[in-house]
């Protein structure tokens, strides 16, 4: 077994451990947790199929409500049909394990095509990642769609990759219509010129726009614009510093830290402000294949980084994430980006921290030494926020080591041989 697949599966293998012990520790301690959002979607489908309003419904056990576009409360309906929301949590949860048993295909069959072998173990493993990593863990617990609209990235990005850019823009479309955030993948498009992926998901995305337009009439959707998608911004909770325990993923959280008195749209220029140049260097004359994932990482890294985005939704950096693991050559760009990727696969915020040791054989004392060391840490980040940055890091020495990304020359070097 060579060193890339070694890294892959100490990846994988990491990610679906944890995993499997975050699903362990809902069902013994928190089995409310189980079908959490999916009893949302089914009040909502109830309220829609009785053309009542679906955002003012919340299921009695819970105060959220639903946040998606008007169209996509259809995709519901039938779970409408039961008295119960079992039977639909169920019915999205073998759709999960279908999407990502494709993603999975696909992703491996891309990565094989780039002459890297994918065995059998690696394929098992990846699934399992991509199904119940800590990061998809929490999806599939609560009945969220991500595993659905991740395997839709993922196979937008193959396509574009293999310049099937109708079909690559048409699933691209999916996840930033329903979470809105993946939107910014449209960047690489602009990048990469690929004027037909956009106007392919130009199109979708308007189409399914219209037919929850036409469905639900203008006020539902005026609603849903102003109490379901302006309140995603999350403004109000980086005034005065980001608390360490919310699970959020992005240069917000340091920058509301460092300056905890500042109005919370300067958190959002900030972030984009520093991730700009990063992005700038990895578009920076695109001459090979790897520089090209490295591009595609670094956009949606920078996703992640500039909005703000939860924990649960580095999930949607997996295509980039599973093919630099094998296409990035061996130096110090790689060590920089599996060490990332590993660390990365803690998905924790300081509240999950400390319920954990609580929980563990530890002194009072001693816990409380460990909270105290670590609590700065998780003020300004966490793993996965501190992982991404060395993925972005490993990608960036990666360039310079390829030769395409050259350094400026020192200040006061001496001029070469022939210029004046």
């Amino acid at each position: 077994m060579d060193t890339r697949s070694r890294d892959a599966l100490a990846v994988f293998a990491t990610g679906a451990l944890l995993g499997v012990v975050a699903l362990a520790h809902y069902a013994v301690s928190q089995p409310g947790a189980f079908g959490l959002n999916y009893r949302v979607y089914h009040v909502a489908a109830e309220a829609a199929a009785t053309g009542g309003d679906f955002y003012a419904v919340t299921p009695s056990d819970s105060g959220f409500h639903y946040l998606y576009p008007p169209a996509t409360v259809l995709a519901f309906l039938p779970s409408a049909l039961a008295e119960s929301w079992i039977p639909g949590y169920v019915a999205i949860t073998a759709l999960s394990m279908l999407a990502t048993a494709v993603a999975t295909r696909l992703l491996a069959a891309y990565v094989e095509s780039l002459g890297h072998r994918v065995g059998r173990v690696e394929r098992a493993l990846l699934f399992a990642f991509l199904f119940a990593s800590s990061h998809s863990a929490p999806s599939l617990a609560y009945g969220q769609v991500n595993h659905l609209l991740v395997a839709a990235l993922v196979a937008g990005l193959v396509w574009l990759a293999r310049d099937r850019q109708l079909r690559a823009g048409a699933a691209l479309a999916l996840p930033a219509f329903v979470k809105v955030f993946p939107g910014l993948v449209g960047l690489w498009l602009l990048r990469e010129r690929a004027w037909r992926a956009i106007a392919a998901a130009v199109g979708t995305a308007g189409a399914l726009f219209g037919v929850g337009l036409l469905a639900f009439g203008v006020d539902t959707t005026r609603t849903y614009v102003t109490e379901a998608l302006l309140p995603r911004r999350e403004a109000a909770a980086f005034v005065g510093g980001l608390a360490p325990g919310r699970s959020f993923v992005t240069l917000r959280r340091p920058l509301s830290v460092l300056f905890p008195s500042a109005d919370p749209i300067w958190y959002a220029i900030g972030a984009a402000a520093l991730l700009a140049p990063v992005l700038a260097a990895l578009y920076w004359r695109l001459e090979t294949v790897t520089d090209r994932h490295v591009a595609v990482h670094g956009t949606l890294v920078a996703t992640l980084l500039a909005v703000s985005s939860l924990l649960i939704y580095y999930a949607y950096v997996s295509f980039s994430l599973v093919v630099l693991l094998y296409d990035l050559p061996a130096g110090r760009g790689r060590r920089l980006f599996v060490a990332g990727a590993l660390l990365a696969n803690l998905s924790l915020a300081f509240d999950t921290l400390r319920e954990a040791l609580r929980s563990a054989p530890l002194e009072p004392a001693t816990r409380r030494t460990v909270l105290d060391l670590l609590l700065p840490v998780f003020r300004f980040g966490t793993p996965v926020l501190y992982g991404s940055l060395l993925t972005l890091a490993g990608c960036l020495v990666y360039r310079v080591e390829s030769g395409s990304l050259p350094l400026p020359a020192p200040v006061g070097a001496s001029l070469s041989d022939g210029e004046s």
